[in-house]
């Protein structure tokens, strides 16, 4: 028994990881967290194994069935033929799925929850407006919760099995998926430039020649990620961090240091750069939207990084992170709004600073990231003299009655100073 438990050390199990991860569950320690479990699973319907038959989701399984039917065009032949090519596939299909994602099902069950769940996905795709659910016989409220069941890490179903079903070529598929991501607040609104190529002077220092023929994507989740990341490069890490220690400023502390805040034009959302100037420096953000979805959005991003099989470099969890740096307190929030940067569509300053201090818990950030641009921020902090004239600006300049009593003051100053002069030296100014 014993020379049994040696060989497993001889023969150990390794995890293969790649850029195509398997469709899993949600890490446990994510998922355990108090409150959090909510964000990962379906409120309207399942796709895909995972939360197939839960009983609060049988309303979604009629719809399903009902978009399908949509899908084929009602057409028997039609539909055999498409149930047939996921048939022919299961096997590979299921290789594409973690075995405990897939042990309640057989092969039969599964080829049929695929089909079904596919073609209701690809009809979804074709009517991408959920101000306009007409097509697909449904209400806003509830096309606005299956776009968010579709965004779930949980809920996915492979790029292959749209591939099987569908008629279009792979790249009119992955448009009709940018379609509908299109109005996800985190997507891009803008199809990527070669070399990064964008109007306006803010063009982006990292940005990288865009692949023309860029892999499939594994899933509707992967596909944002690549959305939000293709025009992105990780700045180069500085040579120097004294100690190894990475230094965090909140929004107040960088006012303070006189850090403006300022709107980006980028089309990254994670696109985030600073500059020194003389006295003062300019910290730019993209437009941040903060509404019921960033939370789900936010966390089922982290949480498809965090896969075991996912070979990444975490580049939503470091931007999140970073994010909640920069929010301590309500005020934080505050300066964001006041520059344009945020927009809050969930009322109170106080909530959104909540938010991003929740969902940043257990992160898994990559420090290189931001490294370099945490570096020149905390360069231009340790400057005294920025600091002092910061200070003395907010004092004197922060609005128009402080710029008004200081230049009183100062006339009030210079006409005392020459009254002094001529009560001191009568005879000289005579």
């Amino acid at each position: 028994m014993a020379q049994d438990r040696y060989a497993l050390l001889e023969h150990p199990y390794q995890i293969s990881r790649s850029t195509w991860p398997k469709i899993q569950r949600v890490a446990h320690h994510l998922r355990n967290r108090k409150a959090f479990a909510k964000y990962y699973s379906p409120k309207m319907v399942s796709l895909g194994p995972i939360h197939h038959g839960e009983p609060h989701l049988q309303l979604g399984e009629q719809y399903k069935l009902m978009w399908a039917s949509m899908y084929v065009e009602a057409n028997r032949n039609k539909a055999q033929r498409l149930h047939r090519e996921i048939v022919v596939n299961i096997k590979d299909l299921k290789d594409l799925y973690t075995e405990d994602a897939l042990r309640r099902f057989n092969d039969d069950e599964l080829a049929w929850m695929l089909f079904v769940d596919g073609c209701a996905l690809l009809q979804i795709l074709k009517h991408p407006d959920i101000l306009k659910p007409e097509p697909l016989k449904a209400k806003v409220d509830q096309m606005a919760l299956v776009r968010q069941d579709a965004l779930l890490l949980e809920n996915q179903l492979p790029f292959r099995v749209l591939q099987l079903l569908s008629d279009q070529p792979d790249n009119k598929l992955i448009e009709d998926m940018d379609h509908f991501l299109l109005c996800h607040h985190f997507s891009p609104d803008q199809k990527p430039h070669k070399n990064g190529a964008e109007g306006g002077d803010d063009q982006t220092q990292y940005a990288i020649d865009v692949d023309p023929t860029p892999p499939n994507p594994t899933h509707l989740l992967d596909e944002l990620r690549i959305k939000v990341l293709r025009e992105f490069r990780c700045p180069p890490e500085p040579k120097h961090i004294q100690n190894g220690q990475i230094t965090y400023r909140n929004l107040k502390e960088l006012k303070g240091a006189g850090i403006e805040v300022k709107r980006s034009k980028s089309k990254c959302p994670i696109d985030i750069t600073f500059s020194s100037h003389c006295f003062s420096g300019e910290l730019k953000l993209p437009d941040i939207i903060v509404d019921d979805t960033t939370a789900p959005t936010y966390l089922n991003l982290m949480a498809y990084e965090v896969c075991p099989d996912f070979e990444n470099k975490y580049e939503i969890s470091s931007y999140v992170e970073f994010l909640d740096s920069l929010i301590d307190h309500p005020d934080d929030v505050k300066v964001l709004r006041k520059a344009r940067v945020l927009h809050n569509g969930l009322g109170s300053d106080e909530e959104v600073a909540k938010l991003f201090n929740v969902i940043s818990t257990d992160l898994v950030p990559n420090a290189a990231i931001y490294a370099s641009l945490r570096a020149d921020i905390e360069k231009h902090y340790q400057k005294d003299y920025k600091t002092w004239f910061a200070l003395a600006f907010n004092t004197y300049f922060s609005n128009p009655w402080s710029i008004i009593a200081f230049f009183a003051a100062s006339v009030a100053l210079l006409l005392t100073f020459i009254q002094t002069w001529f009560a001191a030296f009568p005879s000289q100014n005579s």
